[in-house]
């Protein structure tokens, strides 16, 4: 189902997250590869507070869109949590599985419903979602939208599925280099990320299966390179607003 040269082009996609502005709020040369990836008019990353009714920042790729009418954030707002699609990830708690809109409405339920409201005002007709892990009351996701014909297929769903875990990593590199935090190897960001979900040195030692010395000799680089002095320290210092991704 999947091919070599799909995985070829995948990799291809996680290399452009590397090569992102400061200023953008996601790799927008990844948005590009993966819209070729999987064909889509417009990718979107959307960071918002749903409770609150509040987008906080979006990155867009594809087609320019037109100015959105007045009164857009409430037909939005209503879309997004009339009817239980757009809010999927809030109500399940399932921050982990790509879906579609037409999962969970036909082409005439869509047309009569609050979301149908809004394709129309952005002239979408299929949207595939991939959600991102929750950081608080905050939502993160990446959205792909196409404006005719037909729907996203299940082939498109696994290739974003297997693509999520490093959309994550490249979201949490991306956040700690506009947050200016010095790099770190991918092993330290790994011992690193077992100190901060509660794991002691020997623990690391285990999992890692390495040397409890070595852990701790990991630990002093890390705390060299991000001038800090604790564990503590160390895991904030490193994920910056991230950690509960």
């Amino acid at each position: 189902m999947v091919s070599e040269r799909d995985l070829r082009r995948m990799l291809d996609v996680v290399e452009c997250g590397r090569q992102a502005d400061p200023d953008e709020v996601f790799p927008r040369q990844l948005m590009a590869a993966l819209s070729e990836l999987v064909p889509a008019e417009d990718v979107t990353f959307q960071l918002s507070r749903p409770l609150d009714h509040v987008v906080l920042g979006v990155e867009e790729y594809g087609v320019e869109p037109d100015p959105l009418p007045e009164g857009w954030e409430e037909v939005f707002w209503r879309s997004y949590w009339d009817g239980g699609v757009c809010c999927r990830p809030q109500l399940t708690g399932d921050y982990t599985s790509v879906w579609k809109v037409s999962d969970y409405l036909s082409a005439r339920q869509l047309a009569n419903s609050a979301v149908g409201e809004w394709f129309r005002m952005i002239g979408v007709r299929h949207e595939i979602a991939v959600p991102l892990p929750g950081r608080g009351a905050e939502d993160r996701r990446i959205l792909l939208f196409r404006s005719a014909g037909r729907d996203f297929t299940e082939r498109e769903r696994l290739l974003l599925t297997m693509l999520r875990p490093h959309f994550i990593e490249v979201l949490r590199a991306h956040e700690r280099r506009r947050a200016g935090v010095p790099d770190l190897t991918a092993r330290q960001l790994q011992l690193l990320r077992l100190v901060a979900d509660g794991h002691s040195n020997a623990q690391i030692a285990h999992r890692l299966f390495v040397a409890e010395g070595t852990v701790r000799k990991h630990l002093e680089n890390i705390y060299e390179r991000l001038g800090v002095t604790s564990r503590t320290a160390a895991v904030t210092t490193a994920f910056p607003r991230v950690h509960s991704a």
